[in-house]
């Protein structure tokens, strides 16, 4: 037996290949810090065992904290990176178990009268797969048709071209490259459908297995990381209900399996047992049964459901332009050889696994169409998952039409090929190894602040979030307070953290603070109260709680200037003050030393939403600074705080054309306003 036939003998070979080459290739694009939007929350709630943003993600937080404290060279969040490729790869090599699952024993091949006749002579191993698929579709098969089991090597190989497509895809790929909670998610998803489809092969009516255990065990553990997946439902209930049927037997095994389930999603119960203990970080503190509920059901996200067709066509337009880009175009055409593949496939069982694949796709595509918010990509992962399948699908298609040549190269070829054009065209797309710019934004704005000063901001997709692990976790600057002001205004738990971290700035407004708190616990429970009443008892709070703490001073972000909340802070003043904008009662100026920015941007230019925001919302503050000193007749401060700005500058040659909607508007207005700050600066000399 040679080495390759070795490896076709069984999946695990092709699923540890796979997972070990994506890995390997994962690790030269790794972010080297915190990543954009929650990295840095989930970096402090992991490294310090605290409590996540809804829905908790406890057996996420649990896993971890393990990587963590991993006795390697590093940092807490280069080894949370790690271990975000680390699964990612994983879930790779669960799409080959998957797969093979599917290939082999629920998509038989179809076999013609004559075909079947000739083979018949001696062929004893294939008669025994075609009576086996022949007993199990009692009832399916036409008079001129039977099928036969597919041989493993061609299952394996298949598979091995659907998890490499999974790998390498751009948004699959992109989870590798730095902490979030999907990693784990892909890597759980394909392991619960495969114990799930060889539970419906292998055990019959209500007698439970290994498999069926496994499969309730699992499913529970994927619930207690990330509540989506709920989105295999339609798939999964079709292919159980189909195969055992709606008699009392198949609610007796949902009740047997109950159990291993309950068992899998108990790791929630870390949720209150370590709020209780008042950890760093403690979101929605779900200690009561009501707090439990809302914070494990997301309900605070609810108000981007469902909020109008206009999103769902957006995102829907999205998804279909990515999928080319995505797995290439090679990609996307085999996957359409695929689907058809699966249709022309035998039923088995009474299922089909085209339907099954297809209630995966749009399961999960009709659900996040509905989600209106901007980094969509990652809720579109089922849906890419099932796409995978239907190119493995796709390459036994191309397969077959192999005349001369043996079924197992064409399909080894098929992988190497489809792995090599995704790895080129994706590569540069994924690429966050240079990635230090949430690190340097947030560094810039703590460490040119003066010392205990507060700052309000919005911006926790660029630094908000980056800030809670660089002074929790890393101790940079923590005698700055930094107040998300979009969850002052409307997460009444978050004082409790506010409260600890500055008792002295709270307790200085508390008449103010607990007759808001009154109306936002309210609020937020769905409790009836007095809606008229919340708004004043909101400007009261806020105005109290800057005016009184004027010793220290007060800062706010380019977007609180953009967006002026009227009900903020009304009566302060909002002038200049280098990398934001202190509030002080009057107008008047403040002499401020030039910014040190850090910006290591030289191997990462990159242009999108994230990049060109972050690079105008800290350069605006500076050339609104430099332009009140040029009224003032101080020229050297200007310049020097237009060169501060100027480092942030965005690729201007980058072509434009090439981006998505989404980002090409804010690209335009980044080139415009760069521009404009370089003729200012020309303006003055040297």
């Amino acid at each position: 037996m040679t080495i390759f036939e070795r490896l076709l003998s069984r999946p695990v070979y092709f699923a540890i290949l796979v997972a070990l080459v994506a890995f390997v290739i994962y690790l030269q694009t790794l972010a080297p810090s915190v990543d954009w939007i929650d990295a840095g929350e989930l970096a402090t709630v992991c490294t310090t065992l605290g409590i996540a943003h809804p829905t908790g993600y406890p057996l996420f937080t649990l896993i971890g904290w393990i990587f963590a404290h991993l006795p390697i060279a590093g940092s807490a969040i280069l080894h949370l990176n790690i271990m975000a490729a680390f699964f990612t790869a994983l879930g790779a090599g669960g799409i080959v178990f998957l797969a093979t699952e599917l290939f082999q024993y629920w998509m038989p091949e179809r076999i013609g009268i004559k075909e079947k006749r000739v083979e018949s002579k001696g062929a004893s191993t294939k008669n025994k797969s075609r009576r086996l698929m022949e007993n199990t579709n009692k009832g399916s098969l036409n008079k001129a048709t039977s099928f036969t089991l597919r041989p493993l090597p061609l299952a394996i190989l298949a598979a091995s071209a659907s998890g490499v497509a999974a790998a390498f895809s751009a948004t699959w790929w992109d989870q590798s490259t730095s902490i979030e909670v999907y990693p784990v998610h892909l890597c759980m998803v394909p392991i619960v459908l495969t114990f799930f489809l060889r539970m419906l092969r292998q055990e019959e009516d209500e007698n439970v297995a290994r498999d069926g255990k496994l499969f309730a065990l699992t499913l529970g553990l994927s619930f207690a990381n990330h509540m989506t997946t709920i989105l295999i439902a339609p798939a999964t209930l079709y292919m159980f209900f189909a195969r055992y049927g709606f008699a009392g037997s198949a609610w007796r095994r949902i009740i047997k399996l109950a159990p291993f389930f309950i068992i899998g999603l108990a790791v929630y119960i870390y949720l209150p047992i370590r709020s209780a203990m008042y950890p760093i970080m403690d979101w929605g503190h779900p200690t009561t049964w009501g707090a439990f509920l809302r914070h494990v059901t997301g309900g605070q996200y609810k108000i981007w459901m469902f909020s109008g067709s206009g999103a769902a066509a957006k995102q829907w337009a999205y998804f279909w332009s990515r999928v080319p880009k995505e797995f290439t175009i090679l990609g996307a055409i085999i996957a359409l050889a695929g689907v058809w593949q699966m249709f022309m496939s035998a039923s088995v069982r009474r299922t089909h696994i085209l339907a099954f694949t297809l209630l995966l796709f749009f399961g999960c595509l009709l659900y996040s169409i509905n989600y209106d918010i901007h980094d969509i990509d990652s809720y579109f992962l089922l849906a890419y998952l099932a796409i995978s399948l239907w190119i493995g699908a796709g390459a036994i298609a191309i397969a077959r039409y192999a005349s001369t040549i043996k079924k197992e190269y064409v399909l080894a070829a098929i992988v190497i090929l489809l792995g090599t054009i995704e790895i080129a065209g994706n590569y540069k797309d994924v690429d966050e190894s240079g990635n230090y710019m949430v690190e340097d934004y947030t560094k810039n704005v703590l460490t040119n602040l003066p010392p205990n000063a507060i700052i309000f901001s919005t911006q926790w997709d660029f630094w908000v979030s980056g800030a809670f692990y660089f002074q929790l976790v890393e101790h940079l600057r923590p005698d700055v307070l930094v107040i998300d002001k979009a969850m002052l205004r409307d997460r009444p738990w978050y004082y409790a953290e506010l409260i600890k971290r500055a008792p002295t700035v709270f307790g200085k407004v508390k008449p103010e603070m607990d007759n808001f708190l009154h109306y936002l616990w309210a609020f937020d429970r769905g409790e009836p109260f007095n809606e008229g009443a919340i708004a004043p008892a909101y400007e009261q709070f806020t105005s109290a709680l800057v005016e009184r703490n004027l010793d220290r001073p007060i800062f706010i972000t380019q977007e609180m200037v953009d967006e002026r909340d009227d009900l903020f802070a009304p009566h302060m003043k909002v002038v200049p003050g280098g990398i934001a904008y202190r509030l002080v009662p009057r107008d008047t100026t403040f002499d401020i030393l030039a910014p040190k920015i850090r910006w290591r941007d030289k191997s990462y230019r990159k242009r999108d939403y994230y990049t060109d925001d972050s690079r105008l919302l800290q350069a605006i503050p500076m050339v609104s600074y430099a332009q009140t000193r040029l009224q003032h007749g101080d020229k050297e401060s200007a310049k020097q705080f237009l060169d501060a700005a100027l480092r942030l500058t965005p690729d201007l040659d980058a072509n434009i054309e090439e981006l998505s909607d989404r980002d090409k508007s804010i690209a335009i207005a980044a080139n415009e306003k760069f521009t404009q700050i370089q003729a200012l600066r020309k303006q003055l000399g040297q």
